[in-house]
């Protein structure tokens, strides 16, 4: 009969740490990217008694012990939030951090930012792993620094210009027409063409200048309109030759900007018989850019937008996958670490192998279910109370038992 007690705190032990894993949960409820712990009870090994009626044996239970508490891997609520920085995953897959002593962990807290040296930590300081495609490594993974990115000067090649030439305007009259070129080192060049009417009906003269010194040589120097103002000769884009810049840079291909005149994508350019004016302007090439802000797209990468209207790829945040992640050793500030039981971590790109793609400008809340809390904490709170029953009233047959010899 004594035994009855002790199979009772059995139960009492296990339903306070049951009790423990519920408030745990309860209270990590706001926790960015937190996954719930469930538990799970298993059975002592029963005890044999002899009936004595040959029929065989029967087993008694010894209580109640605790199987397992696993962590609860399904998907939290997504929080939209106002920095490009913070990501969440839409699915399977975790982040990869490294500490300073090049230690490896994995969360599903994607709130991030970047310190003083430029790189991508996460709130413990921790740097976030990916590709850095500045570095001098860009196809390893390792940490992921934005400081050193920059958007190299174009020079150019090409550009185009849509306008109109006034079919009335007088012989000798003119128009110039004005663009800003650049050449191998960014630096900005003001490229002018001017265009002088011709006596001969529908024709214009124009020379080129690049800061104000001719070109050294032109493919064609008039342009000619019919009688509609469509434009019919040249018959082929213009090349225009100029002399290296100042600073011995390189401008063109080979000191040639091309003005893309007669192409199908190419601006019109009219000798309508009304105002002369420039509609549109297009040049390839641009100077040196710096970085201005970040974006993360689905599949990690990393997109920087530079001061020269330019994005460029950075770098890509690369999510870790483990055969048994139930088996990840919970070592607090939202981190996990990888075990023998786990398996090695399998790296690939978001949105590849079965991972889930990144979302940004959110965070993973919590998974936590309070309501499923709520009745999980009164089911344990009735098992305690049964439990306790059990002892006292174990205690009162052991003290009816002792009023015998009484």
């Amino acid at each position: 009969m004594s035994s009855a007690m002790y199979i009772a705190v059995t139960g009492l032990n296990a339903t306070s740490r049951q009790l423990d894993v519920i408030g745990n949960n309860v209270t990590n409820s706001q926790t960015m990217g937190y996954k719930a712990g469930q538990m799970y009870f298993a059975n002592v090994l029963s005890q044999n008694l002899t009936t004595g009626t040959g029929a065989g044996s029967a087993q008694v239970g010894q209580g109640v012990m605790i199987a397992d508490i696993a962590t609860q891997w399904t998907q939290g609520a997504l929080e939209t939030t106002g920095s490009a920085l913070d990501m969440a995953i839409d699915g399977e897959g975790m982040f990869i951090v490294e500490d300073a002593e090049n230690s490896r962990y994995y969360t599903r807290a994607g709130a991030f930012r970047v310190d003083e040296d430029g790189y991508i930590i996460d709130t413990n300081g921790y740097r976030v792993q990916g590709y850095d495609y500045f570095s001098a490594t860009p196809n390893a993974v390792g940490d992921i620094n934005v400081r050193d990115a920059h958007s190299e000067p174009t020079t150019t090649t090409e550009f185009q210009t849509g306008m109109n030439l006034n079919a009335d305007t007088a012989t000798a009259g003119t128009f110039v027409s004005a663009l800003t070129v650049y050449d191998s080192l960014g630096a900005q060049h003001s490229l002018s063409i001017t265009f002088t009417k011709n006596a001969a009906v529908g024709t214009w003269d124009f020379v080129a200048d690049l800061d104000g010194v001719t070109a050294t040589a032109q493919s064609a120097t008039q342009l000619v309109f019919d009688a509609d103002g469509i434009l019919t000769a040249p018959a082929a884009d213009v090349a225009l030759t100029f002399a290296a810049p100042a600073n011995g840079a390189d401008i063109g291909t080979g000191g040639v900007l091309t003005w893309d005149i007669t192409g199908v994508t190419s601006e019109a350019v009219t000798g309508y018989a009304s105002n002369s004016v420039v509609r549109t302007i297009y040049a390839d090439g641009y100077p040196a850019g710096f970085l201005r802000s970040v974006a993360i797209e689905k599949d990690g990468t990393v997109s920087g937008f530079f001061t020269n209207a330019q994005t460029v790829a950075l770098g890509q945040v690369m999510l870790a996958s483990f055969a048994n992640p139930w088996e990840l050793d919970k070592i607090g500030n939202n981190l996990f670490s990888e075990t023998l039981l786990s398996g090695q971590a399998v790296t690939n790109a978001p949105t590849t192998a079965g991972l889930g793609g990144l979302i940004s400008n959110s965070l993973e809340q919590s998974n936590t279910d309070l309501s499923t809390e709520f009745v999980n904490m009164i089911t344990a709170q009735r098992a305690y109370q049964a439990c306790t029953k059990i002892i006292t009233t174990t205690d009162a047959m052991l003290d009816a038992l002792m009023a015998v010899k009484r």
